[in-house]
């Protein structure tokens, strides 16, 4: 719920930013977008921790470490500036790959 309400808040922010210069009002201070979007990153690694830390698959053990090595290899694709689409099919495929040979070792 805690997340929900994040998120509410942080899109609510998100659009006054947006339509504060549509209504006529003054430009808002750099140092006020700048904290802005550091603060909409900031929900969405909690997002992308809180789902990996909880993510449970039965047929996987460990497998909140295989999510967490699965989403680091998105995430590096998507820092080297990588397409969105190549960073999900390679976190989606590294899953598939590291549960597929742990549930072969074990």
């Amino acid at each position: 719920m805690n997340v929900l309400l994040a998120v509410i808040a942080v899109g609510g922010g998100s659009l006054l930013f947006r339509l504060a210069p549509l209504l006529g009002a003054n430009r808002l201070p750099d140092r006020v977008t700048r904290v802005a979007g550091w603060a909409g990153l900031s929900v969405l690694a909690a997002i992308a921790v809180r789902a990996v830390v909880s993510f449970d698959d039965p047929t996987v053990a460990g497998a909140p470490v295989v999510a967490a090595l699965a989403v680091a290899a998105g995430l590096y694709l998507a820092f080297r500036g990588r397409s969105l689409l190549l960073a999900a099919a390679a976190g989606a495929g590294c899953y598939l790959v590291l549960s597929a040979a742990q549930s072969a070792v074990l």
